[in-house]
């Protein structure tokens, strides 16, 4: 009986698994893991492969000095084809409100990029600090038409889920710069 409360209670101290993947790709996993994945290729450079996802959507993956630094699972606007790689969230109905509910926070965003305009609409990047090992920054990429009736207090309701990005934070830095404006509710969260 001892055993079994002794039992019991290593396993309630001890942390869960924060394996975060998209695909079982992990940030930091040698490139030669992107042989596993059985999908096919839509385009291919020097460090990155695009790839198709079974649901029809898209998955980058950038290497550097052979390893992986970043995903991006970008939505092809298919109602069918909702689901992301990485948390619950569902392109195209996921709000940036639902996440900043969900995580507690706004997180940050890159100077460089924080929100920008197209000529159909107004783009949104938010990074969220993972709880993890590895400090992997998830990017949620919202956006919404700039015909919409949008005003300060709805906007964060209307912006959805476009893309997600699991990239390494120092990549991050390196590809958008160091400056950053922080949520003073920022925190690191976990999926």
């Amino acid at each position: 009986m001892h055993f079994l409360f002794s039992l019991l209670f290593l396993l309630s101290v001890i942390p869960a698994s924060t394996e975060i993947s998209m695909l079982g790709m992990h940030i930091h996993d040698a490139e030669k893991v992107l042989e596993e994945l059985k999908l096919d290729i839509v385009s291919k450079g020097k460090n990155m492969v695009k790839f198709k996802t079974e649901n029809g959507n898209h998955f980058s993956i950038t290497t550097e000095k052979g390893n992986i630094v970043y995903m991006e699972n970008d939505w092809l606007q298919q109602p069918k084809s909702r689901g992301a790689l990485i948390t619950d969230f569902q392109f195209g109905l996921t709000s940036l409100k639902d996440i900043r509910t969900r995580f507690g926070t706004n997180g940050y965003t890159y100077k460089s990029n924080a929100a920008f305009t197209t000529d159909t609409h107004l783009v949104m990047f938010n990074c969220f600090e993972l709880d993890s090992e590895k400090e992997e920054i998830l990017v949620t990429i919202t956006k919404i038409a700039l015909k919409e009736e949008v005003t300060e207090s709805n906007v964060a309701s209307k912006l959805r889920l476009d893309a997600i990005i699991l990239a390494d934070k120092s990549y991050l830095d390196k590809i958008w710069g160091k400056e950053k404006t922080y949520d003073a509710k920022r925190k690191k969260v976990t999926l």
